[in-house]
């Protein structure tokens, strides 16, 4: 189990969750294939209500229902407290589906993930990094004082293809917190967790420079 620390954990745990994806509401039609692998696939699907219609990605998760929900418990509280995670997080918990944001927005968008494919390392045109650093100091306070954990899946570039501005995202939310074994001793303090989160935060950064055009 991945637990925070005071001042915001009982938000995050009690208060806040995903909202459910409305069965009935919407006809999903498949479209592409992205991924599909020993825990869980993804694929990009159309939405339509006869009225709205949208893309988000689709994920089906295999696995355990602690390690489904956990992602679900994340977000929304995430992002009342004003932290950068996708717009979008839906889910089914009877199929264990998630409805996340498709952030590629039919390809004007590159979403660099260093924990995914070799395609995450091509060359990437970022034009904004001095306003990209900042962001990345404030995530950093703001994880530290709030007790998040980041870790490595945690970290998603979101690339405009057309300006080069690029923005950091938390996803892969079952991956945040630490592993709590029970023991309050095994609870890390500020100096810690920021610690943690700016290896994992300069070790993305210097990947990010790495691939700039």
């Amino acid at each position: 189990m991945r637990e925070v620390l005071e001042p915001v954990a009982a938000l995050f745990y009690t208060v806040f969750m995903a909202k459910k994806f409305p069965e009935g509401k919407f006809n999903i039609i498949e479209h592409e294939k992205i991924y599909g692998g020993p825990h869980s696939t993804i694929e990009s699907v159309s939405l339509s209500s006869g009225k709205h219609s949208s893309k988000l990605l689709r994920k089906k998760f295999t696995g355990y229902d602690t390690e489904f929900m956990q992602g679900l418990q994340w977000h929304t509280s995430l992002k009342e407290h004003g932290y950068p995670v996708f717009p979008t997080w839906r889910y089914d918990e009877e199929n264990k589906t998630e409805y996340i944001t498709d952030l590629r927005q039919g390809g004007t968008h590159r979403v660099i993930d260093f924990c995914s494919g070799k395609e995450n390392y091509e060359k990437a045109r970022v034009s904004n990094l001095e306003e990209l650093r900042a962001d990345v100091e404030k995530l950093l306070q703001k994880s530290a004082d709030d007790g998040l954990v980041i870790n490595e899946p945690n970290i998603f570039f979101d690339v405009d293809l057309r300006t080069g501005i690029t923005k950091v995202l938390l996803g892969d939310l079952r991956e945040l917190g630490y592993e709590s074994s029970g023991s309050e001793d095994c609870v890390p303090t500020r100096d810690q967790v920021f610690t943690n989160n700016k290896a994992v935060l300069d070790e993305h950064m210097s990947r990010l420079r790495s691939i700039m055009e």
